[in-house]
């Protein structure tokens, strides 16, 4: 029986893992059942009693408690966007901060087609033939272009037509008319998919990715007609009769189309069929030189490449750490635009924008500038459809406008006068070239650099001298574009400047 001068044992409320839980155990039954010389032997690490039948059911129940614990940790961690490492969590969060992740889009250019002086009538290029890259061993065969418009080619070569080409693959080989018995019928290449259960929140997973946005179109077919029904961003501001989906992305990179559930957003009747057409593709892998496209796949007879533009504007998916860089400036705004950090914090909010900065010298004009991914500089359409969207959730009188930020080469020694790394004698010169030349590099990354940042010389000196191996460091040239192009200087950027690499001359001094 326990007395009242017995003392309580202490509870360790630190042990989250199985060698904790374990000691916590045996600590507190060698308290309990002091006959128990095993718990007591056990606790010392004595592998002799490892067999005992207490001390393994102890080491059960230690098992038990470190997955749990195991599960505890991991739901509390990815219920946050700063500590989470899924990216299902990490997306589903952005989601309900009122983030879309951006995904990846394709690039796009031109081809110039002619037909050979063999061939003795015209040639109809339709809309989405294809036409391909050479083989490409990363991708185990060809990158597919797509034309984007129909063209007719003259006769023997008589003139070399220009015709605008997007990188990706149209899905869907079943023919679906539509507009039947109307001026406007005409026949759609489409995907079966399914049948409609008549439920609510159908979910309905397209059969292939990566689904470039903008291009699903879903179809119903009643048998007297196909209808084509409305793609939305939301299906909440639709009523019960609305035709009308939203196409969702997962973590995993499968799209599906949702449907509504009566309320907002009708609900296609029991068995009716479904059909959707869409295009796959995207990514930066799509940007390409010009020449690149150099075979038609569709093989149309006569019919030859004279020539192909540069294809640029591909991007690939949003990365996770921008999603939580992003997501919750895109809350703060509330999708309006009042001081110069929102106006920034909504311009990221455009899909293909990386990095923003707005400037006003009076209160009635507001400048934005605005990087795609890699400090790039954006398209011409890239920076109207962000005007127009910033324009939209600006303060009434006040004019915005979207220009490129200014890249500013930084050159970082010279042929003449070189950043010199002098190294211990037991140190490879290679070896720290290569360190050298990547800290630099990182140094001006996409990831290290931001509108209006500066750049002393004594960062560029500490960060070389932490280089394993590295005795001193000179660096006689440090300076950037249209600054005096002489000896060291900090790189001081304006507001709207972006620091990005230029020359680099890197040598050793010693070393084996």
């Amino acid at each position: 029986m326990a007395t009242g001068n017995s003392v309580k044992p202490a509870i360790d409320y630190t042990a989250k893992d199985f060698d904790g839980f374990r000691a916590a155990m045996l600590a507190h039954a060698a308290q309990i059942f002091p006959e128990w010389t095993a718990a007591e032997n056990a606790a010392d690490d004595d592998d002799a009693y490892a067999a005992d039948f207490g001390v393994v059911m102890v080491e059960l129940l230690a098992h038990l408690g470190d997955i749990l614990s195991y599960y505890q940790e991991a739901a509390a961690r990815e219920a946050f966007l700063s500590t989470a490492t899924r990216r299902d969590s990490i997306m589903e969060l952005a989601r309900m901060l009122g983030y879309t992740p951006d995904v990846a889009s394709p690039s796009s250019g031109s081809v110039a087609l002619a037909t050979e002086e063999s061939q003795a009538s015209d040639v109809l290029v339709p809309r989405g033939t294809k036409i391909t890259t050479e083989y490409l061993p990363e991708l185990d065969g060809p990158l597919v272009f797509e034309t984007a418009q129909d063209v007719t080619l003259p006769a023997k070569g008589a003139a070399t037509l220009s015709v605008g080409v997007t990188e990706g693959i149209t899905a869907g080989t079943s023919p679906l008319t539509v507009m039947r018995r109307t001026a406007q019928e005409h026949t759609v290449a489409v995907e079966p998919l399914g049948t409609s259960t008549g439920l609510a929140d159908q979910h309905l997973a397209l059969a292939q990715t990566p689904v470039i946005p903008g291009t699903v179109r879903l179809f119903t077919d009643d048998g007297d007609d196909a209808t084509e029904w409305r793609q939305v961003d939301s299906l909440l501001e639709w009523g019960r009769l609305d035709k009308v989906y939203t196409v969702a992305t997962g973590a995993d990179g499968t799209t599906s189309v949702v449907l509504g559930d009566g309320i907002t957003g009708a609900v296609p009747a029991l068995g009716q069929p479904l059909y959707v057409t869409y295009r796959t593709g995207g990514g930066s892998r799509g940007n390409l030189a010009a020449g690149s496209l150099v075979d038609l796949m569709d093989g149309l007879t006569g019919v030859y490449i004279v020539s192909s533009s540069a294809m640029t504007g591909g991007r690939d998916p949003e990365t996770l750490e921008s999603i939580r860089a992003n997501a919750p400036r895109a809350h703060r705004t509330q999708d309006r635009a009042v001081s110069l950090r929102d106006y920034a914090d909504l311009a990221l909010a455009v899909p293909g924008v990386s990095k923003a900065r707005a400037l006003a010298r009076q209160t009635t004009s507001v400048q934005v500038r605005i990087v795609t991914a890699r400090n790039g500089t954006p398209t011409p359409e890239l920076l109207d459809r962000t005007e127009r969207f910033l324009q939209q959730r600006a303060v009434a009188g006040v004019n915005v406008s979207v220009s490129p930020g200014a890249l500013v080469r930084v050159h970082m020694g010279a042929k003449d006068a070189p950043i010199v790394l002098g190294l211990y004698p037991n140190h490879r010169r290679e070896d720290a070239l290569l360190a050298g030349t990547q800290a630099l590099q990182q140094l001006l990354s996409d990831t290290g650099t931001a509108f209006g940042m500066s750049l002393p010389v004594s960062r560029v000196y500490g960060l070389l001298d932490a280089i394993p191996g590295v005795e001193y460091v000179k660096i006689p040239f440090l300076t950037r574009d249209g600054a005096v192009q002489s000896g060291a200087q900090d790189i001081v950027c304006r507001d709207w400047e972006i620091p990005v690499p230029g020359n680099l001359y890197l040598v050793t001094d010693g070393g084996l």
